[in-house]
């Protein structure tokens, strides 16, 4: 179920970036590319932390909690980093404006029951 939600979320940030790459240019949907996969490989991670370790009380779950979330944010934080310094980003907006879509996707995604 979880691998599931994150192929279909994946999936979702490759089509749209290609009908980007198809109305536009390879600059506008490598932007895209690369501020949705800052936001699925952090999401990922702490997803991964959250779902496949069990806590046996309480203590640990909020323990596990607070590692997943700053493990996810450190994880943010790098790409970022490596993303600006080593990587020409030809459009600032759209790949920030990517992140905040791939991490509205996660939330709606992950609300859904099924």
């Amino acid at each position: 179920m979880f691998l599931r939600k994150l192929f279909f979320e994946l999936s979702i940030f490759v089509v749209i970036a290609s009908i980007l790459w198809f109305f536009s240019n390879i600059d506008v949907a490598t932007s895209f590319l690369y501020g949705a996969s800052v936001s699925f490989l952090s999401n990922s991670y702490s997803a991964y932390m959250l779902l496949f370790y069990k806590a046996k009380s309480i203590k640990q779950e909020t323990r596990r909690f607070y590692i997943a979330e700053f493990g996810k944010w450190s994880i943010s934080v790098t790409l970022f980093a490596l993303i600006f310094l080593n990587i020409d980003v030809s459009n600032p907006v759209i790949f920030f404006g990517a992140f905040i879509f791939a991490n509205l996707t996660t939330i709606f995604l992950h609300k859904l029951k099924t």
